[in-house]
């Protein structure tokens, strides 16, 4: 392996390791209640930071000092909160900007105890290398899927049906 493969397979690596790292600070409980500081390390602290997230507001959240308050406001709704992974994480690296995809679905009850499901959404998460050489969320975007088309219409148009 050459040095540029090894320095992309490391890169590669930690973008995978900080990306399930998002997925797993997306949390919370009475037991375990979420706390910023559980992704804060993950994103950059200034007004680069861009975020579509799953609620609102519609035209985003820019900037980590709006971004944390807002976050951490949104994971107070839910009494419980978990995020599941799909298998399908992808890695993209271009030189010092990267970007990972995943699907994933959400779990939990709101604070009356009616639950809360989230059965099919997706994230990409841009990254950024800093001058450190650590990677850092410059801008995510999540969404739910759309309920159509169902998913064996999905299969057939793509042409994966029997």
């Amino acid at each position: 392996m050459t040095a540029s493969e090894t320095a992309l397979a490391a890169d590669r690596a930690a973008l995978e390791a900080k990306t399930r790292a998002w997925v797993a600070g997306w949390h919370t409980s009475p037991e375990a209640p979420f706390a910023i500081e559980q992704i804060a390390d993950l994103y950059v602290h200034d007004h680069r930071l861009f975020s579509y997230d799953f609620g609102r507001p519609h035209s985003g959240v820019e900037g980590w000092d709006k971004a944390a308050p807002y976050y951490a406001g949104f994971m107070a709704i839910p009494r419980r909160w978990i995020l599941t992974p799909g298998e399908d994480l992808r890695v993209t690296v271009q030189g010092d900007i990267a970007w990972t995809t995943l699907s994933l679905a959400g779990s939990g009850e709101t604070q009356d105890g009616d639950p809360i499901d989230l059965p099919e959404a997706r994230v990409t998460l841009i990254f950024e290398r800093q001058g450190d050489g650590d990677w850092r969320i410059v801008h995510e975007h999540g969404s739910a899927a759309i309920p159509f088309p169902d998913p064996a219409t999905t299969s057939r148009l793509l042409g994966e049906a029997a």
